[in-house]
Protein backbone atom coordinates (compact mmCIF):
# COMPACT_ATOMS: atom_id res chain seq x y z
CA UNK A 1 0.00 0.00 0.00
CA UNK A 2 0.74 3.59 -0.60
CA UNK A 3 1.48 6.30 1.86
CA UNK A 4 -1.15 8.66 1.53
CA UNK A 5 -1.24 12.21 1.72
CA UNK A 6 -2.50 12.21 5.24
CA UNK A 7 0.05 9.81 6.37
CA UNK A 8 3.05 12.06 4.14
CA UNK A 9 1.09 15.02 6.24
CA UNK A 10 1.57 13.08 9.85
CA UNK A 11 4.73 12.24 9.29
CA UNK A 12 6.03 15.69 8.21
CA UNK A 13 4.12 17.09 10.93
CA UNK A 14 5.72 14.56 13.17
CA UNK A 15 9.03 15.04 12.59
CA UNK A 16 9.21 18.67 12.94
CA UNK A 17 7.19 18.00 16.25
CA UNK A 18 4.54 20.60 15.14
CA UNK A 19 0.53 20.45 15.14
CA UNK A 20 -1.07 22.03 12.13
CA UNK A 21 -4.92 23.00 12.77
CA UNK A 22 -7.61 24.29 10.56
CA UNK A 23 -9.79 25.13 14.24
CA UNK A 24 -8.22 28.16 16.16
CA UNK A 25 -7.44 28.06 19.40
CA UNK A 26 -5.41 29.29 22.52
CA UNK A 27 -1.70 28.68 22.15
CA UNK A 28 -1.04 28.65 18.34
CA UNK A 29 2.48 29.82 17.94
CA UNK A 30 1.39 31.24 14.08
CA UNK A 31 -1.75 31.63 12.78
CA UNK A 32 -2.55 32.18 8.78
CA UNK A 33 -5.75 32.95 7.57
CA UNK A 34 -7.94 35.07 4.72
CA UNK A 35 -9.12 38.43 5.82
CA UNK A 36 -11.67 40.13 3.38
CA UNK A 37 -11.35 43.58 2.68
CA UNK A 38 -14.26 46.59 3.11
CA UNK A 39 -14.39 46.77 -0.63
CA UNK A 40 -14.28 42.92 -0.72
CA UNK A 41 -10.82 41.65 -1.80
CA UNK A 42 -9.57 38.59 0.00
CA UNK A 43 -5.87 39.12 1.49
CA UNK A 44 -4.31 36.98 3.40
CA UNK A 45 -2.21 37.46 6.91
CA UNK A 46 0.70 35.26 8.26
CA UNK A 47 1.70 36.67 12.10
CA UNK A 48 2.57 35.47 15.23
CA UNK A 49 -0.58 35.96 17.64
CA UNK A 50 -1.73 39.11 19.56
CA UNK A 51 1.69 40.88 17.24
CA UNK A 52 0.75 43.89 15.62
CA UNK A 53 -0.42 43.63 11.91
CA UNK A 54 1.82 45.28 9.47
CA UNK A 55 0.80 45.43 5.66
CA UNK A 56 4.41 45.05 4.40
CA UNK A 57 5.21 42.56 6.42
CA UNK A 58 2.35 40.04 7.60
CA UNK A 59 -0.14 40.81 4.66
CA UNK A 60 -0.11 39.04 1.14
CA UNK A 61 -2.26 39.92 -1.89
CA UNK A 62 -1.64 35.81 -3.40
CA UNK A 63 -2.18 32.76 -1.18
CA UNK A 64 0.65 30.82 -2.74
CA UNK A 65 3.21 33.43 -1.51
CA UNK A 66 2.40 31.62 1.52
CA UNK A 67 3.50 28.17 1.20
CA UNK A 68 6.92 28.97 1.87
CA UNK A 69 5.33 30.24 4.74
CA UNK A 70 3.60 27.77 5.69
CA UNK A 71 6.57 25.41 5.46
CA UNK A 72 8.84 27.63 7.63
CA UNK A 73 6.68 27.73 10.19
CA UNK A 74 5.75 23.78 10.72
CA UNK A 75 10.12 23.76 11.18
CA UNK A 76 10.10 26.71 14.10
CA UNK A 77 6.37 26.24 15.95
CA UNK A 78 4.69 23.81 18.08
CA UNK A 79 1.15 24.82 17.13
CA UNK A 80 0.21 26.75 13.79
CA UNK A 81 -3.25 27.63 12.70
CA UNK A 82 -3.93 27.83 8.78
CA UNK A 83 -8.00 28.73 8.36
CA UNK A 84 -9.63 25.49 6.34
CA UNK A 85 -10.11 27.95 3.02
CA UNK A 86 -6.33 28.86 3.37
CA UNK A 87 -5.25 25.42 3.58
CA UNK A 88 -6.91 23.84 0.57
CA UNK A 89 -5.84 26.47 -1.47
CA UNK A 90 -1.88 26.33 -0.78
CA UNK A 91 -2.55 22.26 -1.20
CA UNK A 92 0.61 21.58 0.33
CA UNK A 93 3.31 19.21 -1.62
CA UNK A 94 3.77 16.98 1.20
CA UNK A 95 5.49 13.91 -0.55
CA UNK A 96 8.05 16.18 -1.66
CA UNK A 97 8.83 17.83 1.68
CA UNK A 98 9.18 14.42 3.24
CA UNK A 99 11.68 13.21 0.98
CA UNK A 100 13.44 16.84 0.52
CA UNK A 101 13.47 15.91 4.56
CA UNK A 102 14.80 12.11 3.92
CA UNK A 103 11.57 11.15 5.66
CA UNK A 104 10.37 8.99 2.55
CA UNK A 105 12.26 7.25 0.15
CA UNK A 106 11.29 5.61 -3.52
CA UNK A 107 11.04 1.57 -3.23
CA UNK A 108 12.14 0.62 -6.79
CA UNK A 109 10.75 -3.20 -6.12
CA UNK A 110 7.63 -1.98 -5.11
CA UNK A 111 7.74 1.13 -7.00
CA UNK A 112 6.27 3.11 -4.37
CA UNK A 113 7.59 5.44 -1.68
CA UNK A 114 8.21 3.92 1.41
CA UNK A 115 9.20 5.33 5.09
CA UNK A 116 12.79 5.67 4.82
CA UNK A 117 14.46 2.66 7.02
CA UNK A 118 11.06 1.04 6.38
CA UNK A 119 11.50 -2.52 3.79
CA UNK A 120 8.22 -3.98 3.02
CA UNK A 121 8.96 -7.68 3.55
CA UNK A 122 8.13 -9.91 0.48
Amino acid sequence: MSLTNEQLKDLYLDHHNCDLSDEWSQGCDFEMQRIITADDYEIYSATHPGERLVVEDHVYQYSHSLIDKLKEKIKECDKVFCDEDLYLELDPEWQEWCEDEGLIEYDDDNEKYVIAGDKEEE
